[in-house]
């Protein structure tokens, strides 16, 4: 498997499957397919709300 970490820019002509729209959008075409793949795990339930009593809080030195 390849783990090579590539930054993809809007101007990267290299880029030819960019995905024009804000993250809001884009993240709303992956989801149902993100869906998908986690259903097919018994190990997590798809419909299970998100947790929001848990919080990483990480300070940064300013």
């Amino acid at each position: 498997m390849d783990k090579t970490i590539t930054v993809i820019n809007k101007t990267d002509k290299r880029n030819s499957g960019y995905v024009e729209g804000t993250a809001e959008e884009r993240m709303s075409m992956v989801w149902p397919l993100t869906c998908e793949v986690v259903s097919l795990s018994k190990k997590y339930d798809v419909e299970q709300p998100l947790q929001r009593h848990i919080v990483k809080i990480i300070r940064t030195k300013s």
